[in-house]
């Protein structure tokens, strides 16, 4: 074989050597590539289930929040409309035309003994008078009317020596305040009841 034929063939194996080279060196380059990029994927996937998951927790958690600040507004705004229609009553009471009677039994079941001294409001002036107390007094109970005024919407305040007996309207629905709360309460509609 002569040099130049020598220097050919190894100039070819080389060349085949180095081809060879390249083309693992790429295979290689490839599977490595293909490998960080599947890394890649896999923590992406596993950082976008834990931002889901995260997302979905607060939003359950947001959900809940608004869920409670809602019935608070609720209970809150029921509260003030049974307040109010309490008020209300207090005041419709103090001018039904049973008044009289009502105020009549309240005073027939005083057991102050002695003269009992009734205080009324200005209202009532005209109705609750010292004739209407005279005809309810009996002989182990006198009463007569106050010459001052309580500032209540109605009912009395009766009062013999140190001792006194506060039965205004106010101060009646106040001590009756909680059931009759209750009581008002179940008549309102509960959150999304129809009625």
């Amino acid at each position: 074989m002569s040099l130049q034929a020598i220097l050919a063939k190894i100039e070819n194996d080389a060349k085949a050597q180095a081809d060879e080279i390249i083309q693992s060196a790429r295979d290689e380059q490839k599977e490595a590539l293909h490998s960080v990029k599947s890394r890649i994927k896999g923590r992406h996937h596993r950082d976008a289930e834990k931002i889901r998951i995260r997302t979905e927790a607060n939003a359950r958690q947001m959900k809940s929040h608004a869920h409670r600040e809602m019935e608070k507004a609720l209970l809150s705004q029921r509260r003030i409309i049974v307040d109010r229609v309490i008020s209300d009553s207090v005041k419709k009471i103090a001018s039904a035309p049973d008044y009289l009677d009502l105020m009549g039994t309240l005073l027939q079941k005083c057991d102050l003994p002695g003269t009992v001294e009734v205080v009324i409001c200005a209202n009532d002036t005209d109705r609750i008078t010292s004739d209407f107390l005279k005809k309810l007094s009996t002989e182990k109970r006198q009463f007569v009317l106050a010459e001052e005024n309580h500032n209540d919407h109605g009912g009395v305040l009766m009062r013999t020596g140190d001792i006194s007996l506060n039965a205004t309207l106010s101060m009646i629905s106040e001590l009756n305040h909680d059931s009759m709360v209750m009581e008002l309460s179940r008549l309102l509609p509960l959150e999304g009841q129809v009625e």
